[in-house]
């Protein structure tokens, strides 16, 4: 039985990968909330500038000097930084999901038509501003990993998220299904705040992580917003 579970699965994973890769070429169609309140609905995909489909990628190209190897046209060159943190694992926990980008696709196609679905950027609010993916809420990190310092903005995302918290005890019966992400792989707010949440008692099984997070979403050319 062991072995017919095994086989079934493996023939699985191929089929999951394949529906996911739809995205790649149809993107996702969203709605989001702008800085007026605002709702806008937007189609995410990447965003590839016509002369970077032909170009003819080398190994000084891409992993040369800084980046911007003459012959790559000015459309296709983005600036890359090296910048200090820690990388992350690709698994934080047994239950808990870590999710790619097209994951993530699907997540914001799915939680368009409901409302037990949260996509949420876990930086601070001067970031999310700047740019985020398109759907996402902020709740910042210190708003549950720092609760004594924070108590208002604490119970604020309590609510969001659908816990109720009553006698000090937390009721995670309607908690809702979230996706974390922060500014890449090598960002710990995300970490953090899932950490902190399953010592709340979110069911891990509700929660996912977007290891990737901007960074990997904004090298890949995927659709962001800004608020500014």
């Amino acid at each position: 039985m062991k072995h017919l579970i095994l086989s079934a699965s493996i023939l699985f994973l191929p089929l999951l990968a394949e529906n996911l890769r739809v995205y790649q070429y149809t993107g996702v169609r969203a709605q989001y909330t702008d800085k007026n309140a605002k709702n806008e609905k937007i189609h995410i995909e990447r965003e590839i500038d016509p002369k970077c489909l032909d170009l003819a990628i080398t190994n000084e190209m891409i992993w040369e000097g800084s980046y911007a190897n003459p012959s790559v046209p000015k459309e296709c060159k983005a600036m890359f930084v090296t910048s200090a943190g820690q990388v992350q694992p690709m698994k934080l926990h047994p239950d808990v999901e870590t999710y790619g980008e097209m994951e993530v696709m699907k997540f914001i196609k799915t939680m368009q038509d409901r409302d037990d679905m949260l996509l949420i950027d876990t930086r601070m609010e001067n970031w999310y501003r700047y740019r985020t993916i398109p759907g996402a809420v902020n709740i910042s990190h210190l708003d549950i990993s720092k609760a004594n310092l924070f108590p208002k903005a604490f119970q604020k995302a309590l609510k969001t998220l659908g816990i109720i918290q009553k006698n000090g005890q937390y009721d995670f019966s309607n908690a809702k299904i979230i996706v974390l992400f922060c500014n890449g792989a090598w960002c710990s707010q995300s970490p953090k705040m899932i950490e902190h949440l399953l010592k709340l008692g979110y069911p891990a099984k509700k929660i996912k992580w977007y290891r990737g997070g901007m960074h990997d979403w904004l090298t890949l050319g995927m659709t962001s917003t800004r608020a500014k």
